[in-house]
Order: C-alpha cells, then sequence, then structure tokens
C-alpha cells in the first residue's frame, strides 16, 4: 500500500506548525498535533508490518465458483455472488504454466469476484495495455454496471431497448479457472442474458467473453515504489484484507497474528479441482508404485510355486 507519502507530509506539517485547527474552531498545539501524527505513522507502519509477510509470496487464480451458497458481504456492505480462489505461492516456486502454481509451502484464500477485479486493476491502471479496448472501460466492470446499449447504437437503433434492463460484470469462464465477462440481466448479474451483447451493441463483441479479464499467471506480491522502498500490491493486500476465508495450513512464513486454518474443510471441499492439480501427480506416482509392488511379489510367488511343484 502506498502510504509513505501521506504520512510524512502530514509528519511534516506537524513539526513546522504552530498550532493546528480542529473540528469545532478549537485549536491544538504543535506538541499535540506531533504526537497525533506520531501515532498515525506507528498504525501505518503497524499495518505495513502486519502485511508485509505477502512479500515472500505470488499470487495465483487457481479456481473461480459462480452462485455461492453463502454469498460474501464486501467492505462496501454489497453482496458479492461469485468468487475466486488464490493460492500464496513462495515466490521461488510459484509455476504459471500449471494450474494450481505450486506443490508446497502455500496458502489459499477465497475472495469476492469483485474485489478481487478491483484490485487487479488498481494495479494494472498505470498499464494502459492491460485495460484492453480504448473505446470500452473494462475496469468499469470490475464490478456489476448496467450497460446501456444506446451508447453504440447507430441512430435506427436508438431506444430499441429502453424497456429491458442489461448488466455487464465478471464471471468464471467455462473451466472454472479464469474470468471473463458477460451480459446479465439482474443488477447482481447472476441472471446471464438470452440475448447476446451483439445483438444489442450493433454487432460489437464485447471483450474478454471467453476469457482473459485477468492474468492467472504467478504475479508478485511486492513491488517497488519511486523512491526505491518495497511495498505489497493491491492485488494480494486488499485481497487477503478481504478474503472471505483462508487456509495457511501450508504456510511456512506467515502473519504475526498466526496461521488462519479456519477455511481448510470448507476450501477442499468447495475447490477439490485446484487440490487435485497439485496432488494428481504424487497420486499417480502412488499408484504405480503400488501396482509395481503386487507385480514383484506375484513374480516371486509364482517362481516358488513353480520350483515346489517341479520338485
Amino acid at each position: 500500500m502506498k502510504l509513505t507519502t501521506a504520512f510524512v507530509a502530514l509528519a511534516t506539517l506537524a513539526s513546522t506548525a504552530a498550532a493546528a485547527t480542529i473540528s469545532g474552531g478549537k485549536t491544538i498545539s504543535a506538541k499535540t498535533a506531533q504526537k497525533l501524527v506520531r501515532r498515525r505513522l506507528e498504525d501505518a507502519n503497524e499495518e505495513e508490518e502486519e502485511f508485509a509477510f505477502l512479500g515472500n509470496y505470488h499470487v495465483k487464480v487457481v479456481g473461480c465458483k459462480q452462485a455461492l451458497e453463502t454469498p460474501i458481504m464486501n467492505e462496501d456492505g454489497e453482496y458479492e455472488y461469485s468468487a475466486v480462489l488464490l493460492r500464496l505461492c513462495p515466490s521461488d516456486t510459484c509455476d504459471s504454466s500449471g494450474d494450481g502454481g505450486c506443490t508446497s509451502g502455500y496458502g489459499e484464500m477465497l475472495v469476492g469476484m469483485s474485489t478481487f477485479v478491483e484490485a487487479y486493476f488498481e494495479d494494472q491502471e498505470e498499464d494502459e495495455d492491460e485495460n484492453g479496448d480504448d473505446n470500452f472501460e473494462v475496469d468499469k466492470f470490475a464490478k456489476c454496471e448496467e450497460y446501456n446499449p444506446d451508447e453504440n447504437a447507430d441512430d435506427a437503433n436508438q431506444g430499441a431497448w429502453e424497456n429491458y434492463a442489461f448488466y455487464v460484470g465478471p464471471t468464471c469462464t467455462e473451466d472454472s479457472l479464469g474470468l471473463k465477462l458477460e451480459l446479465f440481466t439482474d443488477e447482481y448479474c447472476t441472471q446471464v442474458s438470452e440475448t447476446t451483447f451483439e445483438t444489442i451493441s450493433n454487432g460489437w463483441t464485447l471483450p474478454y467473453s471467453t476469457g482473459g479479464l485477468v492474468s492467472t499467471n504467478c504475479q508478485s506480491c511486492s513491488e517497488y515504489n519511486d523512491d526505491g522502498e518495497a511495498e505489497i500490491k493491491e492485488i494480494c493486500q486488499q485481497s487477503y484484507e478481504n478474503a472471505a476465508m483462508k487456509c495457511e495450513e501450508g504456510m511456512e512464513i506467515f502473519s504475526y497474528y498466526g496461521q488462519n486454518v479456519a477455511g481448510c474443510e470448507t476450501l477442499a471441499e468447495m475447490f477439490p479441482a485446484a487440490r487435485g492439480s497439485s496432488g494428481g501427480a504424487i497420486f499417480g506416482w502412488i499408484v504405480l508404485a503400488s501396482v509395481a509392488v503386487g507385480l514383484v511379489g506375484y513374480i516371486v510367488w509364482w517362481r516358488k510355486k513353480k520350483a515346489t511343484s517341479e520338485n
């Protein structure tokens, strides 16, 4: 989080002002103002320390879930009916080529889809290439937003859909491993529209309608600001702060509050494929080894039996 500049400015103001005005027209001394700023700086440092452990990880999308049985309430008090499963992989082992990203030392968290997509685009806002078509504000639809067909309709079709409501928002791809944009008919983006986007947009195709809305590659949780200071990226801190549940039993580096394992059982039930992507190969080798041992045992038994019958 980019907190340093704001608090340095506050500290400078407090140290140079002889007095400060507070709500109600009262004034406080410069000494009291300095104490207030010092307290805020301590709070900021504590917050940075609280999430500093995330700098040891890369984050990767490993699952997507639509139509949650229990919706997630985000920090704005809004319900989210879809979520993503994010895996925090050790930075030195995260592999973008695999669906799971890593096989050990990782943690997982369930995050509301809109919360995650918003954090993703906050990190990407300086990169114009990540925002897709210049004529379509992709980040606007990080949350479920109403779409007005007249924005792209020609003169002959203006007002043709004025009695209908359409919404565009993020949802899961067909394989439930990525995110895409979809056209919906409800304000919560849960009911996919039977009318296609092309029909209401004069033939224009909805960007990211088949996937690729966010990257599914491993992404570092840390970055360096203009002053060369390490910071935790929005995609990791906001996701971690607002996660509905976490499973950190495999993490070797974690918050000083301790490992959060309350969501391990539920996440394993919700996303069995995610666990299978990291354990499937190991299971396969176990099965192969068992078959090999059994075959060797059978050969030994058969030879002994044959030797006995010959005698």
